[in-house]
């Protein structure tokens, strides 16, 4: 009688531990359910960013297209102002016009250093360099370029300058107080 009893104590604890390996696998299973679930979820975050991006870079361009139209406009107006006129200071922003300075460039450096005075090249031990700001005097003084070398002139260049908005508020001194004023343009 105790070998039944033991035998059926050794078969209940034999499927309870079945059952609690059944119980651990279905948790394993559930596991992975979720863990792919996570994966998904990422994946359709990442799909909707592209959509998301590629939104805003299509309504960029046009965006920026406008920017580049009004740009050459306001460069257009630049260049019909007086040559004198470098800099228009606006409520909204300035408009600059500056000149880059020329750059010489050496293109054959034996040729150049064939003719070159001492003045135009810095001595560097084991080293010869050409100095391009003796060179650039040079020019200036005889308007003779030494040979191997090339003028690479200064571009005029425009820039806009955008002033920054405080949101309808106007700094005073020690704190900030709402203002309703605006300007009249003539």
């Amino acid at each position: 009688m105790m070998d039944l009893i033991e035998e059926l104590l050794e078969e209940a604890e034999k499927e309870e531990r079945e059952l609690h390996l059944a119980h651990v696998d279905l948790m394993l299973s559930e596991m992975r359910k979720l863990e792919t679930a996570i994966a998904s979820n990422f994946a359709q975050a990442e799909e909707e960013k592209q959509i998301i991006d590629e939104w805003a870079i299509n309504r960029n361009v046009k965006l920026q297209e406008k920017i580049d139209r009004i740009t050459s406009l306001l460069k257009l107006f630049m260049e019909s102002q007086d040559a004198e006129v470098k800099t228009i200071d606006l409520p909204n922003g300035k408009l600059l016009r500056r000149k880059t300075p020329d750059k010489i460039e050496i293109v054959d450096l034996e040729k150049f250093l064939e003719k070159a005075d001492k003045s135009m090249v810095t001595l560097q031990p084991e080293m010869v360099k050409p100095n391009l700001n003796k060179i650039k005097a040079y020019y200036k003084m005889t308007l003779k370029l030494p040979e191997g070398t090339k003028l690479i002139e200064g571009e005029e260049k425009f820039n806009i300058k955008l002033n920054e908005v405080n949101n309808g508020t106007k700094e005073t001194g020690t704190g900030v107080e709402q203002t309703e004023a605006y300007r009249d343009v003539v």
